[in-house]
């Protein structure tokens, strides 16, 4: 019990104690004009939220949090990440700050009422660099609007607004900046953060109704504006970029992580903060595993390396991924699945088209994979096509890698990833000459009015593009020859 009540103490000040916390991380600071935003401008961010305030329900407050420092090991904190609805409604890139939205507005004392309140840190020196401060938040942000009903608050000031807010409210929506679930091995407690917090809200405030604040997001998210699409092109490009530099470098002998540290070096010379995933760079039995990213082995002549990759840059992630030959040219049974599986990709994306279910595309690939695999003696019956590829063919792509929405069709503006695969294990039932190949091959798409438009077009996408890429020197190769 006691336990229980530790953690349920934690979560109940989760939203007032970002007021009062502090760090010394890293944290990237937005201070002088839009670029800082990527491009997104104020307007945009004031829409998106009177977007966001216009589906909630009369009596509804909805609080969103900036993400909380991450500890790596000891005093050391992992460079700092913005929670993605607090970045989509704010473009505030630093913690200890909070979002309130309401319809009916927000009485803040006996002369103002507001639609939205924002609470930041002031701007000060701290050991990571200038803050945005209050003043940074109306300038860049476009926050403190009068006539549009908004106000700017220290960071201090939220212990004493946010009891009052939500004792005159019916309903909150909140989805906590947490991770969402915790477990301890010792005690055997579980924490799901989010069961825990309406159970603290509803001890504290009980005619407050609390819901999750992600279906008033998640299908704005969905559909991307011109800039977000232009974010999107430049995490694309630097992904493009790395990906063809490393294959130029790639040969025999080599280890996966000097392909990785090629890849992300022009990741960050092209101006992307992070990637958006660890990078996956695969060889021989290692490109049979869909999510491997340790990266640590020895690469050899014949065999294939799959590097599934993807830039961040302003919170917008890229999702590429390329089969590449070691040595620099295919096997014959290498590109016979190499071809299968571009084949399907490409049916696939001829289906994209705004209306249609988004699986629809998809379903396409799996027709042209069956049936390649059955020509080639791999399969014996249609439905064996899933023991080959195992994961699903479309994800959207945005905020998050594996982006949110809970829309069924395509809209102009959604992007999203085609990316096929087959993956062949040794003692399959087939010509061993299959065993042991592994290739995806995967593109970013962009709905159209008409159709689509891939995004990472300029990426080298056939297997005799790919030969052709893999013939020009790169600067990682030094002296070495194939």
């Amino acid at each position: 019990m006691k336990q229980t009540m530790y953690f349920f103490t934690i979560v109940f000040f989760v939203v007032v104690s970002v007021a009062t916390s502090q760090s010394k991380n890293t944290t990237p600071s937005l201070c002088s004009s839009n670029e800082e935003t990527g491009g997104i401008t104020p307007q945009e961010y004031r829409q998106r939220r009177r977007t966001v305030t216009a589906k909630m329900e009369s009596g509804s407050v909805a609080v969103f949090c900036a993400s909380n420092p991450g500890s790596r090991n000891g005093d050391v904190d992992y460079r700092f990440r913005q929670n993605d609805n607090f970045l989509y409604l704010t473009g505030c890139n630093e913690p200890n700050s909070v979002l309130i939205l309401s319809p009916d507005g927000i009485r803040v004392d006996s002369t103002t009422v507001a639609e939205e309140l924002f609470f930041i840190r002031d701007q000060q020196a701290s050991w990571s660099g200038a803050l945005l401060g209050q003043e940074g938040a109306k300038r860049i942000l476009g926050f403190g609007e009068k006539d549009r009903h908004s106000e700017v608050f220290a960071i201090e000031k939220l212990k004493e607004i946010l009891p009052h807010v939500l004792q005159s409210k019916k309903s909150i929506y909140f989805s906590p900046a947490l991770p969402e679930f915790l477990f301890d091995p010792i005690s055997g407690l579980k924490f799901v953060a989010v069961r825990e917090i309406r159970k603290a809200l509803a001890e504290k405030y009980p005619d407050l109704t609390v819901k999750n604040s992600g279906p008033l997001l998640n299908d704005l998210r969905a559909v991307k504006s011109s800039a977000e699409i232009g974010l999107l092109q430049r995490a694309i490009d630097a992904t493009v970029t790395g990906f063809m530099e490393a294959a130029k470098c790639c040969m025999p002998g080599m280890m996966e992580y000097e392909l990785q540290a090629v890849i992300e070096y022009w990741f960050t010379r092209m101006g992307c903060e992070f990637y958006g995933f660890p990078s996956i760079v695969g060889s021989g039995p290692n490109a049979l595993s869909i999510h491997y990213d340790a990266n640590r082995r020895k690469m050899n002549s014949g065999e294939l390396v799959v590097m599934d990759i993807g830039a961040e840059t302003h919170g917008y992630s890229a999702d590429l991924t390329r089969t590449i030959p070691v040595s620099g040219s295919y096997s014959v049974p290498q590109r016979e699945i190499y071809e299968l599986v571009l084949n399907a990709q490409a049916s696939a994306m001829k289906e994209v088209r705004p209306g249609i279910p988004m699986n629809e595309p998809g379903k396409k690939a799996w027709v042209v994979l069956g049936d390649g695999l059955l020509k080639l003696g791999i399969i014996k019956e249609r439905d064996e096509v899933k023991k080959y590829c195992p994961h699903g063919i479309s994800h959207f792509i945005g905020l998050d890698v594996h982006d949110v929405s809970t829309t069924e069709k395509l809209a102009p503006g959604m992007i999203f990833t085609m990316e096929p695969g087959l993956y062949i294990p040794d003692s399959s039932a087939c010509d061993k000459k299959y065993w042991g190949i592994g290739i995806r091959i995967e593109d970013d798409v962009l709905v159209t009015e008409h159709g689509c438009r891939v995004l990472t077009e300029s990426a080298p996408r056939t297997a005799d593009d790919i030969e052709t890429l893999m013939a020009q020197r790169g600067d990682a190769r030094g002296k070495n020859k194939r």
